[in-house]
């Protein structure tokens, strides 16, 4: 029952309108996409509405392709908050997909070890890190010769000091996913041109997964990397929001937060030490998105810890949160308990142009109508968290 007096003055108040016209004007943004995988949809960038995309790598074929992104539509030294073109901004990784083409050569006993019998070097590896063990020779054979972790992080770590922009992804862990099947002669004269190699492309699934013990390796190897250089990190988890939590829990583990007054005094020593809080190296990233999240609100539960030292942003796209009405119930339960600073959206495609901007907008008027935003306070908490999560 209203309080004598409230009820009139509520029923005075307009209707929120989330079918007016969307305020493109204050900046809208993606956090998560795969442009790299069609790079000729890049020449629909100059008419896209979006102000900025993050546009993320995920093995050794689209890296150098993010990085042509950023140098013909990066920001430069310019603020693309004031831009009417859309930017781009760089993810650097290895994706869970393909970090089987790794080994980690800082373990005392690697699953691959250079030799001259490249191929029975190449079956040990890939019959170690992937299960089943595969018995068909051409898991091993077709497959690239595996590089090193070591190697590879150097190389992303190159990336990320020459664009100081730049974020770790996408990295992460997935559980349910199957390599494709090897390329057949007959397959390989069909393949489509458009898409950057070493892709799946409609390939059928094998039965082979990749292990979860090595998934985690190489997601570490990352985080510590995007720590140390203070870096965000967008993180892919797929039937794994338990696990998930609990690795990147280990990469914090000894650093939580500690009470407000703990705090100030360590923040004090540091400005005595003339150390800026943001120039010390921590074994953990300082800005996490969970990217496509699709967990239930106890998920985003147990993100929302106050001794959680990390930033925890949580990232929502039409293709997974509003594919059903399922999808779309737990979209609207986990959002509601996810901080107003802390929501990010995405469109997840590989194409630029107007189904980018028609995705983002659809996802950006959802959650405006669940948090009870109108549209421009809403895109203009969305803009502010994006430049949040990428610069801190």
């Amino acid at each position: 029952m209203c309080v004598q007096g409230q009820e009139h003055e509520a029923a005075l108040e307009p209707p929120r309108q989330y079918d007016d016209p969307f305020p493109w004007h204050l900046g809208v943004f993606d956090a998560h996409n795969h442009v790299a995988e069609r790079m000729l949809s890049v020449s629909d960038l100059p008419t896209m509405k979006a102000r900025g995309i993050a546009v993320m790598a995920t093995r050794t074929q689209d890296q150098s392709l993010v990085a042509d992104l950023v140098a013909s539509h990066g920001l430069g030294g310019r603020d693309f908050f004031s831009q009417d073109s859309t930017t781009v901004v760089a993810g650097y990784g290895r994706h869970p997909w393909f970090c089987h083409e790794l080994y980690d050569d800082y373990s005392a006993n690697p699953t691959f070890t250079p030799s001259e019998d490249v191929e029975a070097a190449k079956a040990r590896h890939y019959q170690a890190v992937l299960t089943p063990s595969p018995e068909d020779p051409a898991f091993w054979q077709d497959p690239p010769t595996p590089i090193a972790l070591s190697t590879f992080i150097a190389e992303i770590r190159v990336r990320l000091e020459a664009d100081p922009r730049a974020m770790v992804g996408e990295v992460g862990l997935d559980k349910p996913f199957r390599l494709p099947m090897q390329w057949q002669p007959d397959a390989k004269a069909v393949r489509d041109p458009a898409r950057t190699p070493g892709g799946r492309e409609r390939r059928p699934l094998s039965p082979h997964n990749i292990q979860m013990s090595h998934q985690k390796t190489v997601l570490m190897a990352h985080l510590r990397l995007a720590g140390e250089l203070n870096r965000a990190v967008s993180v892919h988890g797929v039937q794994v929001h338990g696990v998930l939590y609990d690795f990147l829990a280990s990469s914090w583990k000894g650093h939580e937060l500690r009470g407000r007054r703990a705090q100030d005094k360590e923040r004090k020593e540091q400005a005595k030490e003339g150390v800026a809080e943001e120039q010390v190296s921590k074994p953990y990233p300082p800005r996490i998105c969970l990217h496509s999240f699709s967990g239930k609100s106890d998920a985003v539960k147990q993100y929302l810890k106050p001794s959680i030292p990390a930033k925890i942003f949580f990232s929502f796209c039409k293709t997974n949160n509003l594919s059903s009405d399922a999808a779309r119930m737990k979209f609207e339960d986990a959002i509601k308990l996810v901080p107003d600073n802390r929501v990010l959206v995405e469109s997840d495609l590989h194409t630029a142009g107007d189904r980018m901007d028609n995705e983002l907008e659809e996802m950006y008027r959802a959650i405006c109508e669940i948090k009870g935003w109108n549209l421009e306070d809403g895109v203009g908490r969305i803009a502010a968290n994006y430049r949040e999560f990428v610069f801190g």
